[in-house]
């Protein structure tokens, strides 16, 4: 790794995405629901995104393929709905641990998408990644089916992130990021539209008390995946910035224990047992994050 600092970036990205989620849930949970948080979300990812592109001036080389942008806005984009889903329909503390195992997925595809080799270092933080998420995964008493429901929608968002971050870092530097990741995030935002038709109710209709959590929180979605982009698309090394990303599980559930009462949440009445896989889990993150950075 060429630029240990760039590891910022997916840390800034963690920290951004374990407070999101504990505003959306809150914001859903507040009659918000799933598509139109989804829809506020990723339209404000896409007009962020947008003032990037008066930053672009070289013309495309010709190995770059013209649909690359909007492939991968395909995949974020299933993401985005799985991950809502993960969270309305189960636990933060669940949900968003378990969405770590992207970082398998993503050393697994870099050996077949990516030109460089995945380090043997760095597989075994995935593995230690993977591990930890599966403690916290079952750390949390809850309901059977809800639980599975939660891992279900948190596997499949983690599947579709894993293949989009891929096809970032593949073809991001070629295009330079000015130009990829306002076209995937433009792209994401056009897509949402095709939620429109199946609101419950017409967006106006969210009800006022949901705003002051949905708005800073779909903020926060967007900045910290602008921030992951900017790594991926810039600096590479898809699998180090994922394992880095990997400490949103830890860190939500650090906010779940210490601020989770302020946004009604209740999930740190987990348990003496839970809580001990939990500090386990830290450690295994801890170590991972160690043998990236060496």
């Amino acid at each position: 790794m060429d630029n240990p600092w760039m590891l910022l970036f997916p840390l800034f990205s963690a920290l951004g995405y374990a407070v999101s989620a504990l505003f959306l849930k809150k914001a859903m949970e507040e009659g918000a629901g799933v598509l139109r948080t989804g829809f506020v979300a990723n339209l404000t990812m896409g007009l962020i995104s947008l003032p990037f592109l008066a930053g672009h001036h070289s013309p495309l080389g010709e190995g770059n393929l013209p649909m690359t942008p909007f492939l991968a806005a395909i995949f974020f984009f299933a993401g985005q709905i799985f991950t809502f889903l993960a969270l309305r329909k189960g636990d933060v503390s669940v949900a968003t641990p378990l969405m770590g195992s992207k970082v398998i997925f993503v050393a697994t595809f870099s050996v077949f998408l990516l030109p460089e080799p995945v380090p043997l270092a760095w597989w075994i933080a995935a593995l230690l990644t993977f591990w930890s998420v599966w403690l916290l995964r079952i750390g949390r008493p809850a309901d059977r089916k809800k639980l599975m429901v939660s891992i279900l929608y948190a596997l499949l968002s983690a599947l579709s992130f894993a293949v989009c971050d891929v096809l970032v870092q593949r073809h991001g530097e070629e295009w330079g990021f000015s130009l990829f990741v306002p076209l995937l995030f433009s792209s994401v935002a056009l897509a949402s539209f095709a939620f429109v038709p199946f609101f419950n109710e017409p967006l106006r209709a969210i009800p006022k008390q949901a705003w002051p959590w949905l708005a800073p929180g779909a903020a926060l979605l967007a900045l910290q995946a602008m921030s992951m982009a900017f790594a991926l698309s810039t600096y590479g090394s898809a699998t180090a910035v994922n394992v880095v990303y990997s400490l949103r599980g830890i860190l939500s559930i650090f906010l779940v224990i210490t601020i989770g009462a302020y946004f009604g949440n209740t999930e740190r009445n987990a348990g003496s047992r839970a809580m001990t896989r939990r500090f386990i889990s830290g450690i295994l993150i801890l170590i991972a994050v160690i043998l990236v950075l060496l």
